[in-house]
C-alpha cells in the first residue's frame, strides 16, 4: 500500500519540490565594498559591479559577504599572476631546463577558489540550476502568457475547430 501523501502546504520543505523563484527586480541588500589598501584591478571592481546587477544577488544574506569577498580577492589574484606570468611565461628549472612559470600554477589554485565561491554565490546558469535558483523574467512570462491564452490558436486547415 502507498504511503500517504501530506496535504498541500504541509510539506516540511515549503516549496515542495519547486525551485526558489528570485525577481529580478527586487531590492539588493548590497554590501559595501572593503577597504582595500592596493584596490582591486578594474575587471575585478567590474565583475564585482555586474555581480550586484544581476538577480541572484538577491539572495545574499550578510553571512555570504565572506564568500563574497573571497571570491572577488582570488579572482583579483588570478588575474594579476596571470599577467605577471603571461611577461616572461618560460622559466628555469633547477637543472636549468625551460618550465612554465610559477606563477601560473599558482592563478590555477586561485581560480579553483573562484570556481568554488561561484558555485556557492550561483554566479553561472549551472551553478544557479545546482542551487535551485530560477530567475523570472516579467516580461518573457508576460509575453508568454499573451501568446497562449490571448492569441487564438492556429489550426491547421484540415482541423475542424472545437469551438463550433
Amino acid at each position: 500500500m502507498p504511503r500517504t501523501k501530506k496535504a498541500a502546504g504541509t510539506a516540511v520543505d515549503r516549496r515542495n519540490g519547486r525551485q526558489a523563484e528570485l525577481d529580478p527586480v527586487a531590492s539588493v541588500a548590497r554590501f559595501d565594498l572593503p577597504d582595500r589598501a592596493g584596490g582591486w584591478r578594474t575587471e575585478t571592481y567590474r565583475a564585482w559591479d555586474t555581480f550586484w546587477a544581476d538577480p541572484v544577488a538577491a539572495a545574499l544574506t550578510e553571512v555570504d559577504e565572506v564568500v563574497l569577498l573571497r571570491w572577488a580577492d582570488h579572482l583579483d589574484r588570478a588575474a594579476l599572476l596571470v599577467e605577471e606570468a603571461d611577461k616572461s611565461p618560460v622559466a628555469k628549472g633547477s637543472m636549468g631546463q625551460p618550465v612554465e612559470n610559477p606563477k601560473y600554477g599558482i592563478a590555477a589554485r586561485a581560480m579553483a577558489v573562484v570556481e568554488k565561491c561561484e558555485a556557492q554565490l550561483g554566479i553561472g546558469a549551472l551553478n544557479r540550476a545546482r542551487l535551485g535558483i530560477a530567475i523570472i523574467s516579467q516580461k518573457a512570462a508576460l509575453e508568454d502568457i499573451n501568446h497562449r491564452y490571448v492569441q487564438p490558436a492556429q489550426l491547421e486547415e484540415d482541423e475542424d475547430d472545437p469551438r463550433d
